[in-house]
């Protein structure tokens, strides 16, 4: 009797073993689902729904940036809104959160004000929103992270209305901008599920590779090198400014793979078929567009003097 029981307890330990070690295999593979750029392979239905959502963001946004005024105004703040409900879901695992209205509510207005032009007052809201996340929610590592969300998101939304609206050659401007970043991301898979390689951060995102970084910015100074007509410049000054732009784009994409990484989602969302959310694909251009607003304004200021 002692020894059936005792055989008995060997093979329900053991068959625990076995779940734990399926577990663990579970895990590894998750986490080494995109440990090489492009390695992971899409179905026919798959790819299907990334070219088409990839169609349809591309009209639109061209579509946006060529109209401007209301049209550009209001992606923006569709996207927007998007990317805070897909911020605040990743920060405090619930879909329609008190936060998600309140940064919402701040980042309309602030979109509303740089469309009429008070860009600092625009600016000055997006902090405030932060400092009234701060004030209102609970869990202190959430406050944080959503009072960080509201500048991450809200402040280039409005460098975007500031490019497009105040900027000379601002259509032209903001469809380049968006260029850079669609070639940087297209560059960057390519070459990385072409040539594969080293990674480019293995801690923080383990899906990049140093060649497809260097897809990237090539891509990005090429698109730069064909615009440069457009803007009465030469090839290799707009070349360099595009490989440059690049390298922010590809900033702006290990950030937002570092902050999914720190909360456990592969994608922000799964509001875009085929890609993820709205933040995995406005990534780059959240760093893009901060970045040449921050210089185009600085370079105004200097040429005051």
């Amino acid at each position: 009797m002692i020894w059936h029981r005792l055989c008995a307890n060997m093979r329900k330990e053991s068959a625990g073993l076995a779940v734990s070690a399926l577990r663990r295999g579970r895990e590894k593979s998750m986490a080494d689902d995109e440990t090489v750029q492009g390695d992971a392979p899409h179905t026919p239905d798959t790819l299907t729904r990334r070219v088409l959502s990839s169609i349809a963001l591309i009209v639109a946004t061209l579509g946006a940036c060529y109209f401007g005024g209301a049209a550009f105004v209001g992606l923006v703040t569709i996207f927007m809104v998007l990317m805070y409900f897909e911020w605040a879901r990743m920060v405090e695992r619930v879909s329609f959160s008190p936060s998600f209205f309140i940064l919402s509510a701040f980042g309309v207005v602030a979109i509303l004000l740089a469309a009429n032009g008070y860009y600092p007052f625009a600016f000055a809201l997006c902090v405030l929103a932060g400092i009234t996340i701060l004030a209102s929610v609970q869990d202190q590592s959430a406050r944080r992270w959503l009072a960080l969300g509201a500048v991450y998101i809200c402040a280039p939304c409005v460098a975007l209305i500031w490019l497009r609206g105040d900027v000379a050659n601002g259509r032209a401007l903001t469809i380049l901008l968006f260029a850079i970043v669609w070639a940087a991301d297209t560059g960057a898979y390519g070459f990385g599920r072409i040539i594969g390689g080293p990674r480019l951060s293995p801690t923080l995102s383990p899906a990049k590779t140093w060649a497809g970084a260097m897809g990237g910015v090539f891509a990005g100074g090429l698109v730069g090198f064909v615009a440069a007509p457009l803007f009465d410049s030469a090839n290799i000054y707009f070349a360099l400014i595009g490989g440059g732009l690049g390298v922010v784009s590809i900033l702006g994409d290990i950030a937002e793979s570092a902050v999914k990484r720190r909360f456990g989602v592969k994608d922000a969302s799964g509001l875009i078929p085929g890609h993820g959310g709205v933040l995995d694909r406005l990534d780059g251009m959240i760093f893009v567009a901060s970045a040449a607003a921050l210089v185009l304004y600085g370079q105004s200021l200097l040429l005051r003097f």
